[in-house]
């Protein structure tokens, strides 16, 4: 999941050093330091069960709880921007595909604390629920200083003034483990990766979070799933269809690079990818026949459902 620091508030900043607000002297070395603007992932810190690379996610349409989603990279990127975020102040947090905003919801539903409120996306940014005030988890780090990529940090909701928290809860076996994420007063640290800044879009290519569809060579065909109406098990076929599916959202993609790192950059030949279906969801997978078909989210391995783009239609050898 992506997201780009947003404004800053002086209103909810640190009032003490507002000169500092406007970033980095000319000749810095920029790229070391957060700023508003970034598209950047937020990793979860704390221990994780089996051992998994997690990090902030939403789906932006239907559902808008946020959860946790694996991640295969622990490589961060350059960030240079507009204005250096420090310690204290209070950021906006925009989710990058769906143009809304992290928020603290007012519903309690996932957690088992009571105490707690759920995290969600929010369209509208009125009011507090969608400001986050950032704070150092080191003791080397202080209020007013500036965020430096790689830091472990504090999110802390300016509405609820509770931290964002994930839930861990055991099943019956280790790898039934339930995840949720939430605004609690327990604190979870999480890291910061900007994987985008600034950068110059070359027009007429594809780029990692880009919207598609995926043409028949020269025809009109493009891949899509049944309309609604079919039965769950139809609706995860794929199949190329003309007419009216190249005008519905049925057959829109996502292009989703597997490096974090690389995720806002344009793709290459070779680069490995995963195609996702913008109304489910699921990602497209290679099946145990060789076909293709919808996977979920949680059952789409690296192995069958990524993909990349070469420049023959020479037959690789598997």
């Amino acid at each position: 999941m992506l997201f780009e620091c947003g404004s800053v508030s002086p209103a909810l900043s640190n009032p003490e050093k507002p000169s500092e607000i406007m970033g980095a002297t000319e000749g810095e070395d920029d790229f070391q330091f957060l700023r508003t603007s970034d598209e950047l992932v937020l990793r979860c810190c704390s221990a994780v069960p089996l051992q998994q690379k997690l990090c902030l996610a939403a789906d932006g349409f239907g559902c808008r709880l946020c959860f946790l989603e694996s991640t295969s990279n622990s490589k961060s990127s350059e960030a240079a921007g507009c204005r250096t975020l420090l310690y204290g102040q209070a950021v906006l947090l925009r989710h990058s595909y769906s143009d809304m905003y992290l928020s603290c919801l007012t519903s309690s539903g996932l957690s088992a604390d009571k105490l707690a409120f759920d995290v969600g996306l929010q369209e509208e940014i009125a009011g507090e629920a969608c400001w986050w005030t950032v704070h150092p988890a080191s003791k080397q780090r202080s209020e007013g200083e500036k965020v430096r990529v790689g830091d472990d940090l504090i999110l802390v909701s300016v509405s609820s003034e509770r931290y964002l928290h994930v839930s861990w809860s055991a099943g019956l076996c280790d790898a039934d483990v339930s995840v949720s994420v939430d605004a609690a007063f327990q604190q979870t640290l999480w890291s910061v990766a900007p994987i985008s800044s600034a950068t110059v879009e070359a027009q007429g290519h594809l780029r990692g979070g880009d919207t598609l569809r995926l043409l028949h060579g020269h025809t009109d065909e493009c891949l899509t799933i049944p309309p609604a109406g079919h039965g769950e098990e139809d609706r995860r076929s794929v199949h190329f269809e003309g007419g009216t599916a190249s005008s519905q959202a049925r057959s829109l993609w996502r292009i989703e690079m597997l490096c974090v790192s690389w995720s806002g950059s344009h793709t290459r030949w070779g680069q490995p990818f995963r195609l996702r279906h913008v109304t489910t969801g699921k990602y497209l997978g290679r099946s145990q026949d060789g076909g293709l078909q919808l996977v979920e989210r949680e059952q789409a391995d690296i192995k069958s459902t990524a993909f990349c783009l070469r420049t023959t239609k020479a037959r690789l050898a598997l």
